[in-house]
């Protein structure tokens, strides 16, 4: 009797084949030939003081669980290429990882995953700047910063050398400390297609080349900016120009980061008008989402203190007693109007 069931259950697998419905994540997930394909991995490579920390906001709400921010106790420990492989193998749920152990010499072609790399450079006297005033604040670590000028720190750092080479230098942090003036590991990774190295001072625009490119992955990257160094002292040309001696090779890496941005944009867009609709539909999204944060002062109400709120049309508010002259009484005084006045939201 059992061997008769079998029978059945054989005939009834032949003749009647089981169809499967597959929604719509597993079938992306097959290509067409009937094979797996490649889950993609973005690893976000987080050069010290270019916008990393308001990207990495950015990362979490668009990847969310997927994402995993790595925060180095030893920044200037990079990983190797084999590194990052294994990282990759060992942990197929990262989606995006975003960490200042990362270089640009990645495992483009890895069997378990289509890894996609992304990075900010930026002017170099504008990032060692920026690095000064945030060392000068950091109050968890002391740093020389907080007991020397600009000038003693620079003298410091740029001369003396007190800190590791990467530090300082984009390129030598890029290429995985090969070294300070070549380009070709970042050369190498850009031609791959799948690395893209954009200036910080064109944020907005790199944003809308993200989203034209890849809209289900970045579908909104509206930001509110984060980790602001707060600046106590003005910085003179003739420091600029001190400090710029010994960074002016990074212009090589800066000025390829804004080459490849213009490159970027004309493949995203098609038209220059398209581009600039897209861009100011951008900023539009970047101010409401800012407002949500820091909603504007209504004519009246205390003003908040500086570096908390954008700044905004002065409001004006009638006096609410319309005083008279005592010379004559029946004449009314016109009330001056009160101007509340706003302060600006303070620059990196």
């Amino acid at each position: 009797m059992r061997a008769i069931q079998i029978s059945v259950i054989r005939m009834i697998r032949i003749n009647f084949p089981i169809v499967i419905s597959l929604d719509s994540e597993m079938t992306d997930a097959i290509s067409s030939t009937g094979t797996e394909r490649l889950r993609q991995c973005w690893l976000h490579v987080h050069v010290p003081k270019a916008g990393g920390s308001t990207l990495r906001q950015l990362m979490n709400r668009n990847f969310g669980k997927g994402f995993y921010n790595s925060n180095s106790l030893l920044e200037t420990k990079q990983y190797t290429r084999d590194d990052v492989s294994e990282i990759i193998r060992c942990h197929p749920g990262v989606q995006c990882l975003s960490d200042h152990k990362l270089s640009l010499d990645l495992p483009f072609e890895h069997e378990h995953a289509e890894v996609f790399a992304l990075s900010y450079v930026r002017n170099p006297v504008d990032r060692f700047i920026s690095r000064y005033f945030f060392h000068r604040h950091f109050e968890e670590v002391n740093c020389i910063a907080q007991r020397m000028s600009f000038r003693e720190f620079a003298t410091a750092e740029l001369v003396q050398q007190e800190v590791h080479p990467q530090t300082n230098s984009q390129i030598y942090f890029l290429n995985g400390g090969k070294s300070f003036d070549s380009m070709e590991v970042i050369d190498r990774a850009i031609a791959t297609g799948r690395a893209f190295v954009f200036p910080i001072e064109r944020f907005d625009e790199s944003c809308i080349c993200l989203e034209q490119l890849y809209p289900t992955v970045f579908s909104d990257l509206s930001y509110v900016r984060a980790n602001v160094s707060k600046r106590d002292a003005d910085i003179s040309p003739a420091d600029r120009e001190f400090a710029y001696r010994y960074l002016k090779m990074d212009d090589a890496v800066f000025e390829r980061a804004n080459q490849f941005l213009d490159n970027t944009l004309n493949q995203a867009f098609s038209t220059k008008d398209l581009r600039d609709s897209a861009l100011a539909s951008f900023k539009d999204r970047c101010a409401r989402r800012f407002h949500n944060f820091y909603p504007p002062v209504a004519p009246g109400e205390p003003v908040p203190p500086i570096g908390t709120i954008p700044k905004f049309p002065a409001a004006t508010k009638p006096s609410p007693e319309v005083p008279h002259d005592p010379n004559h009484p029946d004449k009314k005084v016109e009330p001056k109007e009160t101007v509340a006045t706003l302060p600006t939201q303070p620059t990196e």
